[in-house]
This record gives C-alpha cells, sequence and structure tokens, in this order.
C-alpha cells in the first residue's frame, strides 16, 4: 500500500510538472510573438521614417539642382603658331623666279641700235650705238639723246636677229631722251610702269646691249639705290654738257651700250630709260642712272607732238636757300632768287609777275620746295604757257603769284 501510494504521488507530481510546463511553453511563445510583432512594428516605422527621410532629402537635393546633369565642354582646339617679328622677316634681295619671268618676254622689246653711215656700195658702217625700248606696236622705239644725236643712218636689231632701219623722229638733249621708228605694225610693246610709285630698296631689272656683244641684250639686277638725283653728263669742250635732273639711281650694271636700255621693276614693267653711269678717276663706281618713264613719255608725246619740246622757263638765278635750326643746324629751306635772269636782260615769268631778288621761293604749286635741284625738277616736268603758283618769302611774309612760264631759250 506504501508503494502504491508512492507512485500515485510520482504520477500526480509527473502531471502536475508536465501541466506546468506546458503552461509555461504557452506563455513564452506568446511573449515570442508579442515580441516580434512589436519588433515588426518598430522596424516599419523606421523604415517608413527612413524613407520619409530620404524623400525629403532628395526633393531638397533635385530643387537645388545637385542632380541636373552637367554639360561637357571640349576646349576649342588650339594651333601652335610660331610668332615671327617683323624685323625678323629676312628676304631674299633678289628673287631670280622673278627676274627669269621678266627677261623672257622683256627681252622681246629691248632691241640694239646701231648708229652710223653706209659706204659707196650702200653697206651701213657701224660707228656706235646702244640700247632702245619699243614703245609702241606701229615700230615706234625710245632711246637716249645721246645715242641717236648727229647720227645719220640707224638700224635695230631684234634679239632674234631681225634688222631693220629706222627713221630719227628726234631727240630732246636736256633730259636725253630720243625717238627713232621703225616700219613694222605688227610689234609687241613693253609694259609700262610708273616711276612716282618706286621706292629706293625696290627690285630694279636692267637690260640692253652692252658693248654690242650680239642681238641678244643682257640683263643685270640690283635694286632702286636712290631717286631723284642730278648728274653731269657730255663734255662741256664739245658744248655736250648737260646736267640732267631727277634721276633713278641704281646699282642694276649700266655699261657702254646700254644707254637707252629699260629699268624694270618687280613686274616687269618699264620705269625707266637707262642713261648714264657714275665714273670717277679710278673708273666706273657701279652706280647707274634712268630718267623717269613718267618724264620721258611726256618727252616723247612732246616731241610727236611738236617735233620738238617746249620746255618752261622760270628766268632766275638761284641759290640753295638754308635755315638755322634751335640747335645750329643748317636746314635746306627753299630756292633764293639772286637775279631775275634772261637774254639781253630780259625779264621773264616769275620777273613779270612780280618777284624780286631777294626772295626765297617756298612753294611750287602747293608743293614745298627745299632745294634748288627739286626746283628745277619740278620745271623739267612743266611746259611753256602752262600757269603755275609759286609761294615766295619776303621780309618774313608770304607772298603767292600765279603766272604763265616762258619758253626757255635756246642758247641757254
Amino acid at each position: 500500500m506504501y508503494k502504491h501510494e508512492v507512485f500515485n504521488m510520482y504520477c500526480m507530481n509527473m502531471d502536475n510538472f508536465e501541466q506546468q510546463e506546458l503552461f509555461k511553453t504557452e506563455k513564452f511563445i506568446s511573449d515570442l510573438v508579442e515580441e516580434k510583432t512589436k519588433k515588426k512594428s518598430s522596424f516599419n516605422i523606421v523604415f517608413i521614417s527612413s524613407l520619409l527621410t530620404s524623400i525629403i532629402v532628395l526633393s531638397f537635393l533635385f530643387f537645388f539642382g545637385v542632380f541636373d546633369e552637367n554639360e561637357v565642354v571640349l576646349p576649342d582646339p588650339i594651333t601652335i603658331t610660331e610668332t615671327v617679328k617683323e624685323k625678323e622677316i629676312v628676304l631674299p634681295r633678289i628673287d631670280s623666279t622673278e627676274v627669269v619671268s621678266i627677261a623672257e618676254i622683256a627681252t622681246k622689246t629691248i632691241v640694239q641700235v646701231q648708229v652710223g653711215e653706209k659706204d659707196e656700195n650702200g653697206d651701213f658702217i657701224s660707228v656706235g650705238g646702244g640700247s632702245g625700248v619699243v614703245i609702241e606696236k606701229n615700230g615706234l622705239i625710245i632711246t637716249n639723246h645721246h645715242v641717236i644725236e648727229d647720227a645719220t643712218d640707224v638700224r635695230v636689231i631684234f634679239e632674234d636677229g631681225r634688222m631693220y632701219e629706222s627713221e630719227i623722229i628726234g631727240s630732246d638733249r636736256l633730259t636725253d631722251i630720243g625717238v627713232i621708228k621703225i616700219n613694222i605694225e605688227s610689234l609687241t610693246p613693253i609694259s609700262f610702269g610708273n616711276s612716282s610709285d618706286i621706292l629706293v630698296g625696290d627690285l630694279a631689272v636692267a637690260i640692253g646691249h652692252p658693248l654690242t656683244l650680239g642681238a641678244a641684250p643682257t640683263v643685270t639686277t640690283g635694286i632702286i639705290s636712290a631717286l631723284d638725283r642730278r648728274l653731269d653728263v657730255g663734255s662741256d669742250a664739245m658744248n655736250t654738257g648737260v646736267t640732267l635732273f631727277g634721276l633713278i639711281q641704281t646699282d642694276a650694271p649700266i655699261t657702254r651700250g646700254s644707254s637707252g636700255g629699260a629699268l624694270l621693276n618687280q613686274n616687269g614693267e618699264l620705269i625707266g630709260i637707262t642713261t648714264a653711269i657714275a665714273t670717277a678717276d679710278v673708273g666706273a663706281e657701279g652706280l647707274g642712272f634712268a630718267v623717269p618713264i613718267n618724264l620721258a613719255m611726256s618727252i616723247v608725246k612732246d616731241i610727236l607732238d611738236d617735233g620738238k619740246v617746249l620746255h618752261a622757263f622760270l628766268g632766275i638765278l638761284g641759290a640753295q636757300y638754308f635755315e638755322v635750326a634751335d640747335d645750329g643746324a643748317r636746314i635746306f629751306s627753299g630756292v633764293l632768287i639772286q637775279e631775275l635772269y634772261g637774254p639781253a636782260d630780259d625779264i621773264y615769268a616769275i620777273g613779270k609777275a612780280g618777284a624780286l631778288p631777294g626772295d626765297i621761293i617756298k612753294k611750287v604749286n602747293d608743293i614745298n620746295v627745299t632745294t634748288l635741284d627739286q626746283l628745277i625738277t619740278i620745271l623739267r616736268s612743266m611746259r611753256a604757257g602752262d600757269e603755275i603758283t609759286i609761294e615766295i618769302e619776303r621780309n618774313e611774309n608770304i607772298i603767292e603769284l600765279i603766272f604763265n612760264l616762258d619758253l626757255r631759250p635756246s642758247d641757254i
């Protein structure tokens, strides 16, 4: 009975234990579920809060353009160049290709001029000569006065050997320009330039027939060395002496026989008629001179129109006038009228207009006159009868004289 009661008590205890355990277990699971629910609710709250916060932040950033797409700007292409200063540019003095082109065309218009006489058989005997330039297709040729002076028979020879007898049309001693003509109507004349446009340092090409070395002309090159030069040529003893004014100076070689040839610019245009070389006791100085083509063609026109040149005459004996600067330097400042001059003591041009000895010529046709050579050069380009305006200074007063130029007397 005792064992039986003990067993029953054990069973009862086991039943109570299982019930308690079951109760405790159910309570624990409920707690877990409740805790899980709470954690889930908290997570949802945090998630929603974070999401709202992110939306607010993103909206803020979007509003202020943080997410705007920035345009990618590519740099402009860069071209690397070398800068060269003007003073660093060194050009060749003579471009041989230019000279070749000039020579190919111009040599066809430059002729050899021979002067002489015919023997009893009618054969031409040459006693001298020079060069000439075809200026019109009808056979008109320009040369130097001293080439054809006193000649009775003249002939010209082209580069291809063609030879023609020529007629002397006329010439002018004061400018050393002469005109001859051959009876050919289909020649190619040279192209003309403007001698007023040339500058010191410009390319110069001289073409002529030096020393009668054959039919083909000789081409030499150089530069324009100076402008408005004067040169005494001829012989006073033989009454052939004359002073040429307004000449172009060049270092392109011009030798005996080249007189009357062409001085050309870089375009192959005629800018001067070569006339002389500078010489000294020791020989040639390497400087040549040419009559500017503008002056030469005005002389040709006068010869064709009137058979002679109606040179203007002012009627003074003049001298260079100087002023003294503040630092003591002497300055070329005009032409002093020393005397009113004319044959048989006649008064000419400017004297008839009211000028007096002691007056100073300051301007001619609004051109400032500073030297005597400049005044003579201006007068050489004018003709008798032309109206001229001259400003003179007299006792520090400026007087304007307007009058017509007279004809230069033949014995002056």
